[in-house]
């Protein structure tokens, strides 16, 4: 429904703290028009500059807390909220130096609405250029 207010622009950033080069962050809405269990996000693919991200590797950051994308589930007591901004965290992928226009980014987000007989898929695409680095 809001595919294209997926990825946050300005929001990609090199992870301080985490060793050189050893992992970044890019902020994210969901693309439906209520908030959802996080029980109920099946699934959250990154792609930056080609190259897919495992999943192993991701944590989403809410309100709630911060919760493995692996793991997300089997989380029956938080939630993210409609138009809430996100963090996903992905640790031990290097970050490459900013290409000309950006880094591509990509995510597609698989969702479990209880009412559509069907998995909701939001993707959005976007030039992110790396801002200021975050904790």
């Amino acid at each position: 429904m809001f595919d294209k207010y997926i990825i946050c622009e300005n929001s990609l950033r090199q992870r301080s703290g985490n060793g050189a080069g050893n992992g970044f962050s890019v902020e994210l809405r969901l693309p439906y028009y209520r908030a959802l269990g996080l029980s109920m996000v099946e699934k959250i693919a990154l792609t930056i500059d080609g190259a897919p991200v495992p999943q192993e590797r991701m944590t989403l950051v809410v309100a709630d807390g911060a919760f493995a994308v692996s793991d997300l589930g089997e989380v029956q007591d938080a939630r993210w909220g409609f138009g809430e901004v996100a963090r996903l965290d992905v640790d031990g992928v290097a970050l490459a130096a900013t290409p000309a226009g950006g880094h591509d980014v990509q995510v597609e987000q698989h969702l479990r609405i209880s009412y559509l007989p069907f998995m909701l898929v939001g993707k959005d695409r976007k030039q992110l250029g790396l801002s200021a680095a975050v904790a």
